[in-house]
């Protein structure tokens, strides 16, 4: 199969495969990643192909790798399986990382894909390790290419592990070392905590300082290439938002932990939240379900005016209640996906809901911020649980929000009159503006290109 790209494609093909080493195609969410890599591979045949993804993203990488490139392609679904005579792998971060020694021989100097590669951020954990790290799979590539649409998607030291690999003797030069304390001290603020049970306090990021530069590092420095989706498709139609809000139903431990929470300030609310706080964890989930009623009514009356609605929440038992609550109505068909759903149920669900066949579908904001393209089948966004970084929220929003979206998309954010709602709502906004001044200077640098 071949297809004519758009020119921003066109570009990011120019821009991968003009030099070995590791780029970062950093598109905006909905811009042809897929697609723009596919071909960029195809402009350097001959070459193995390993591409790793997210579980959910493999039957869509594998049947597009087959259609467009025409190779013998395989799924690595087990820590067995052989790669035969297959010119293309396509694997998840778990497999790849237990498999790292043998992918890395086997691409012998081809093209390694990293989809959704903001999976890489962490400096410590075994799959970044096993991937970027010293002797790694990206060690055993000629071309190392990054994909995501979020490259920050909480603070500026998400960017480490990516410039490491992508310009370590760049790092040396710019903050005299290549560690990631280093990093840390230029571009983040940090914060020690003392936790219960810990011997000694942590280090830990709590904001970001010179993004700007940054930004001009990653982007003027020519490591990635950054657009975004109302650049290159005029006639996007509007992504609008608004937040609205309900009635809370707080049983009486949840309105306790509310009460003792308002004396808290915005600021200790959100190093709370920031810091994982196990209490804060747990009166988030309550929250949650203190708004399903409230909810679910919202949710019927969209629907009962004609509307399909998307719904976005975060805690299974918040999916759970929600879902229970809707099906006591009969008369519209309702659906929810999370971590708990098969990759087969992900893919009728997804073709249910374009096809107009499901009138409600609940998803797990963390489950559905990849590979799915839900554009055909409907226009209204419902959040029960906002997630506080925008880059999270901005992925789930894309799944309707994309190419080939013809009608006007609208977010309704739901809220509580809760210092907690309000402080998750200040954050977000906050960081939404820190992450524009970064993506700025991307399309700014694309726009000069």
């Amino acid at each position: 199969m071949s297809i004519t790209l758009f020119p921003h494609q066109e570009r990011g093909v120019a821009f991968l495969t003009s030099g070995t080493g590791t780029k970062g195609l950093f598109f905006g969410m909905g811009t042809g990643k897929t697609l723009t890599a596919l071909y960029a591979a195809k402009k350097l045949p001959g070459k193995n192909i390993l591409i790793i993804a997210p579980p959910i993203a493999l039957p869509m990488w594998l049947d597009e790798t087959k259609a467009h490139l025409g190779v013998e392609a395989k799924i690595l679904k087990t820590g067995k399986t052989a790669p035969g005579s297959a010119q293309a792998l396509v694997v998840s971060y778990a497999i790849a990382a237990v498999r790292a020694a043998e992918l890395r021989d086997w691409l012998a100097g081809g093209i390694l894909i990293c989809d959704e590669s903001h999976a890489l951020k962490s400096a410590t954990t075994k799959r970044t390790k096993a991937i970027l790290g010293r002797g790694g799979i990206a060690a055993g590539a000629a071309y190392s290419w990054m994909l995501t649409g979020t490259p920050i998607t909480r603070w500026n030291d998400d960017m480490y592990t990516f410039l490491a690999r992508a310009d370590l003797a760049g790092m040396e030069a710019r903050l005299g070392g290549t560690s990631k304390q280093k990093f840390d001290l230029k571009f983040t603020v940090t914060q020690q905590r003392t936790f219960p049970g810990a011997w000694k306090p942590v280090e830990l990021v709590v904001g970001n300082k010179n993004t700007a530069e940054l930004a001009e590092w990653v982007y003027g420095g020519g490591h990635a290439l950054r657009v975004d989706l109302d650049e290159v498709f005029a006639s996007m139609p509007p992504l609008t938002h608004r937040r609205y809000e309900i009635k809370l139903d707080a049983d009486a431990q949840l309105a306790d932990a509310l009460k003792e929470l308002e004396a808290s300030t915005v600021a200790e609310i959100r190093q709370k939240l920031e810091t994982k706080e196990p209490a804060l964890a747990t009166i988030r989930r309550q929250l949650g379900l203190g708004k399903v009623k409230a909810a679910a009514a919202e949710i019927a009356e969209r629907v009962e005016s004609g509307q399909n609605v998307l719904v976005g929440a975060w805690h299974t038992d918040v999916i759970d209640a929600l879902q229970q609550e809707l099906q006591g109505n009969r008369s519209y068909s309702c659906a929810s996906l999370d971590g708990r759903s098969s990759i087969t149920q992900k893919k009728q669900m997804q073709e249910a809901w374009n096809a107009g066949k499901l009138q409600v579908f609940i998803g797990q904001i963390a489950a559905m911020g990849v590979s799915l393209n839900l554009q055909h089948g409907g226009t209204q966004i419902i959040v029960v649980e906002e997630d506080w970084a925008p880059e999270v929220m901005s992925q789930f929003y894309a799944r309707l929000w994309r190419y080939g979206q013809q009608k006007h998309v609208h977010v309704d954010t739901l809220t509580t009159a809760t210092k907690l709602d309000r402080a998750v709502a200040r954050i977000s906004d906050q960081k939404a503006a820190q992450a524009q001044k970064f993506h700025d200077v991307g399309r700014a640098v694309y726009a000069d290109g």
